[in-house]
Order: C-alpha cells, then structure tokens, then sequence
C-alpha cells in the first residue's frame, strides 16, 4: 500500500465535489439564461413585428409601381415576349423580400406564444403559429376574401355540405367537401402572385402585434359563434321554440286563390 493512499483519495474526492458543483452552477446559469432568453422573445416580439411593419409599408408602392408595369405577365417567358425583363426581375427580387417578411413574421409569433420548453432547442414556427399568421396575419378582415375562414350560410361555399346544431347550448357546427379547400389568394404558393393580391385596392396588408393578431382571431371565432349559432336557432328541431308548444294560426288564403284552385279542380279554363 503506498503510503500516501489517503491523500490521493482525499484529492480525488475533493475534484469530484469541485466537479460537481461545477456542473450545478453552470446548470443553474443555463436555466437562468434560457428564461431570460425566452422572456427576450416574448417581450421584445411586438418590436420585431413593428419592424416588419415598417418594411411592408415600404415594399407595398414598390410593388405597385413595378406590378402595374409588369401587367398580366406571369413568368420569365412572358416578360421576354413582352419586352418586360426588367420589371420581372424587379418583381423576383420583392417577392423574394416580400416572402423573407412573412417568414420572419411566423418566427416571431411563435417564439412568443409558443417558445421552446429546453435551453437547446432552436427556435422553430410551431403549426400552430403558422395557422395563426397565414389566416389572420396577413389581412385584415381575411372572411371577405377567404370563404374557408366562415361558418355563416354567407361565407359557405357550394360544395360544402354542413349542419349546425345546438347542443347542451353549444353550438357544433360540422362540415365537409366534395373536393379540398383552396388555398388562401394571400398565400398562394407564388409570392408574386401573393403581392398582386395584398396590393388591391380593397385589401389592407398588415403585420400586426401579438395582441393585435391574437384579437383578430377571437373577434373572427366570436363572429363565427354568433353566426353559426343564430344559424341553428332557424332550423327545426334543433331546440325547442315557443310556437311548437301552441301551433301556429295560418291566414286563411284569400278567395281569389280559393276560386282559381276550385275552378282547376273542375276542370274550367283558367
């Protein structure tokens, strides 16, 4: 046994505490720093969309100006034939910003709402997010020019086949398609196609706060509700209504009806 044994152990053991306490330390500090940093996001991203904000301002009459030169062209073989190269690659290039905004839009939203739960992981557009800026974050009052957002018998498409009930005062509204639901004309899959329709007269583009995207969609599911639920009240049989209990008295019909459906019956000539 050499001689000095227990100072080695002694050693060994004091690292390991000095080790593990180490570890601890830096644990808490990682913990401590990703708290902070997702409190960073979650405050700092009303700033972030006001940025965005600014920059759409600012590229909407750029893509105006260069769409109304551009015309009904659509691809590079048509900008050749009409002698309009250089307003198609005017257009790729705002498109290309244009695209850049709304995918910087979509990771601000969801490190807001929805950050990542441990310190390593990267910051990533939940669906949830996505959803949530594709339907209410790019313009405003999205229902007048997106069917698929409503439930009303206003907002229906013809396809649709739907029913709408009240149950346990609840409204459940159910509904299904022959065929899927279009794509939104505000993302589309073609940005350049996406700017010609946030650049309508009758369109408003926004980036909007977190608070102010969020109140966009609960006013729309608050609308919804109200629709669908005053929907359900005009159908028979969903719920009881006070003239099932009495019947109802119809008018008599009038003698000019009477004498013409008596005179059919007969026979006579009308």
């Amino acid at each position: 046994m050499p001689d000095d044994l227990g100072d080695q152990l002694v050693t060994v053991r004091r690292n390991n505490e000095i080790a593990m306490a180490t570890v601890q330390s830096l644990t808490s500090l990682q913990g401590l720093l990703n708290e902070r940093w997702r409190d960073t996001h979650t405050q700092q991203a009303d700033r972030a969309l006001t940025v965005l904000a600014g920059e759409l301002s600012a590229l909407l009459p750029e893509a105006r100006t260069v769409l109304a030169e551009l015309g009904d062209v659509s691809d590079a073989a048509s900008a050749i034939s009409a002698d309009r190269t250089d307003q198609w690659r005017q257009a790729l290039a705002l498109s290309a910003r244009y695209d850049a905004l709304r995918s910087a839009q979509q990771t601000f939203v969801s490190a807001a709402l929805f950050p990542p739960d441990q310190a390593r992981v990267t910051i990533r557009v939940t669906p949830e997010a996505r959803g949530l800026v594709l339907d209410y974050g790019h313009v405003r009052e999205p229902e007048q020019y997106y069917a698929e957002l409503g439930t009303g018998a206003a907002n229906r498409r013809d396809d649709q086949l739907s029913e709408t009930r009240v149950v346990e005062g609840r409204v459940v509204f159910s509904s299904h398609t022959d065929r899927p639901a279009r794509a939104r004309p505000w993302a589309s899959g073609d940005t350049i196609i996406d700017m010609r329709f946030v650049t309508r007269d009758d369109v408003i583009a926004w980036v909007p706060t977190v608070r102010q995207l969020t109140g966009a969609r609960d006013e729309h599911q608050a609308r919804m509700l109200d629709e669908a639920r005053a929907e359900a009240e005009r159908l028979p049989g969903d719920e009881p209504q006070p003239f099932l209990r009495t019947g109802r008295t119809m008018p008599p019909p009038p003698a000019a009806l009477l004498d013409r459906l008596a005179r059919e019956e007969m026979g006579e000539p009308v």
